[in-house]
């Protein structure tokens, strides 16, 4: 039970602390937390600056003390009201041998995520 608390106490400190970065640096963001092997893992997903025809959108999973950033370009489509783009996200610096199949969708300068697979054996974590 110790355990539990100390990661949900770690997981709402990282995500204090995102939002706190990203809202210094004018960042859109949003924040879904994904349950792998077990152990809850926050991620964000931040847009920063104005729409444009291509946008970075920085994803940033932390699991306890571990933490992975990595950017995904997404090419907007013109006229479309949203815009998806897929990434698979391997997780072997958070210290699992599993692999995230993501769907980020893009719309209105924010980046939301829409689905997410656990792979091998695509375990469906939203």
């Amino acid at each position: 039970m110790h355990l539990l608390a100390r990661s949900l106490a770690g997981t709402t400190v990282a995500f204090l602390a995102a939002g706190a970065a990203a809202l210094a640096q004018g960042e859109s963001c949003t924040h879904d937390t994904l349950t792998i092997e077990g152990t809850p893992t926050a991620a964000s997903f931040c847009v920063s600056g104005p729409p444009a025809a291509q946008v970075t959108v920085t994803e940033t999973f932390v699991r306890g003390t571990q933490r992975l950033t990595r950017p995904l370009t997404i090419d907007v489509v013109p006229g479309a009201s949203v815009t998806r783009a897929v990434d698979d996200v391997p997780l072997g610096e958070l210290g699992s041998n599993e692999q995230l199949h993501l769907t980020i969708a893009y719309r209105g300068g924010v980046a939301t995520l829409e689905h997410a697979l656990l792979l091998p054996g695509a375990l469906v974590l939203k």
